[in-house]
This record gives C-alpha cells, structure tokens and sequence, in this order.
C-alpha cells in the first residue's frame, strides 16, 4: 500500500505545482476535478481505463467546461501528460517478496528472465514435486488502479492482450520440460488458450477471481499443460498473482488447484 499513498501525494502536489506555476488565474476546479480523479483510483474498478472516459464526456458535454478548456487549455493537457507519466513512473516502485508455503521447499528462481521490467514485479518459482507442478508467485505493480475492486480481472485481461502472461509462461514451460518426462515443448513457440470457466472460486472463506489457459504447441490444437492463475488483490496499486502449471500428463483432475491454494492462503495469515 505504501507505493499506492507515495504515489498519490506525489500526484497531488505536482498537481498543485502545475497549476499554480506562473498562473495569473489558478485553475481551481481542474484541481479539484483531478485530486477526484486521484482519489477515484483507489475506488473506480479498471481505475484509469474508467477514469480517463468519464473526464473525457463530462468535459464535451458540460458548457461551462468546454469553456473553462478554452481558457486553460495549454495548461490542462500539460498538467494531464505529467500525471501519467508520474503515474506510469511510480509502477517501478519495487514490489514485497513473494513468500511460500514450507511444503513447497525452496524455490528453483527466483527471477524471471523473461518478465517485463514494467511494471515493477518479482516472481519466484517452486518444483511441487509432490503434485508434479510449477507454481509461481508474482508480485506486480498495478499503475493503472490503486482499487483492490476488480484490480485482477483487469490486470489479467490486459496481460493476456499485451501477450504478458506468455512471456512469464516461458520459464514455466522450460521447467515442465526439465522435471516431466514425456513432455517436450518449445519455450519460444506455444499460444495460451483461455479456458471459458467461472471468473471466481470459493477456497474455503474466499472467493477469489481466477482464469484458466491452456498451452498449445504453435499449429497444434490438442493442448499439453494447464494453467491455473489466482489473484489476491490489495490496495495500493500491488498485486499478487499465483499461478500452476501442469503438464496434462499429470494425474491431478481438481482443475481449481484446491490443495495448493488452500496450502497458499494458509501462509498469508
């Protein structure tokens, strides 16, 4: 939470800065409207992908804003580019330490070669050997939302549209190929297929929004593992994301992964 609060006094008072900078007339509601819009981002599910709409038809459909952007206009668009690149700045704000259950034993890395430098995230990946899976735990910044609402299901659906969740996969899919015999793929060229599943699982007292891939080897349909991605989400612009990979040789039919989340949830309390 603490990237979320710094982030957003930073905002605030850059907001300030801009708008008072050699003004004759202090543009007061634009700094109202988007200390809002600030705070909107610990509140708004999808935060700027909300936001950004919403200033926009409020500013063409009122009057007296669309006159208030002829006088401020300059001064507005310069003091919006500002805050997102402030805003896009603060996602490398370094992320806590992913941490495991005891029964996982240690991990094998504790890096990922192939995630992107940002946002900010750490991932560290465990060999299960007793249920013959790779599980990962990422911590990853969230600039576009502060809200614990909905941040998963949007940070998962843009990961899966800018191809994110594949670059990570790459690691996994190098250990199934190490750890499981008969299971052979290439790294550098499979697609992951989401699975049409329920968005939420109850484990034990939570429910949690979860999404379903399979991996598929380029130009074949019959899938060769399984993905299962759970998130946990907090405010203040983190987030955790657990994902299993299993090959589809293994023998494990529980396709929610009861056992190793429950094992999971258990160390977080």
């Amino acid at each position: 939470m603490l990237g979320g609060i710094l982030a957003s006094i930073i905002l605030l008072g850059v907001l300030y800065s801009c708008l008072r900078w050699k003004a004759i007339d202090f543009d007061r509601n634009c700094m109202i409207a988007l200390s809002i819009c600030v705070v909107l981002l610990w509140i708004i599910p999808w935060g700027l992908f909300v936001i950004v709409p919403l200033v926009l038809v409020i500013s063409l459909i009122s009057p007296a804003a669309r006159t208030e952007w002829n006088d401020f206009r300059k001064r507005r668009i310069i003091t919006s580019v500002i805050l997102l690149l402030i805003l896009n700045l603060s996602a490398f704000y370094p992320t806590a330490i992913p941490e495991a259950p005891d029964e996982w034993g240690e991990p094998i890395a504790v890096e990922n070669p192939y995630a992107p430098s940002w946002p900010s995230s750490q991932q560290y990946t465990w060999y299960y050997d007793e249920e013959q899976a790779v599980i990962g735990i990422v911590n990853t910044r969230t600039p576009h939302t502060f809200s614990s609402i909905g941040q998963t299901s949007s940070t998962l659906t843009l990961g899966v549209m800018l191809g994110m969740h594949e670059e990570r996969l790459r690691q996994s899919i190098e250990i199934i190929n190490d750890r499981v015999p008969g299971f052979s793929i290439d790294p550098e060229s499979f697609t992951l297929n989401e699975v049409e599943s329920e968005s939420t699982h109850n484990y034990g007292n939570s429910e949690l929004e979860i999404k379903r891939f399979e991996v598929k080897r380029d130009g074949f349909d019959t899938p060769l593992a399984s993905v299962l991605v759970v998130g946990f989400s907090s405010s203040g612009g983190e987030l955790t994301l657990l994902t299993i990979s299993r090959s589809l040789l293994s023998n494990q039919d529980d396709v929610f992964e009861e056992k190793i989340v429950l094992q999971f949830l258990e160390q977080k309390v």
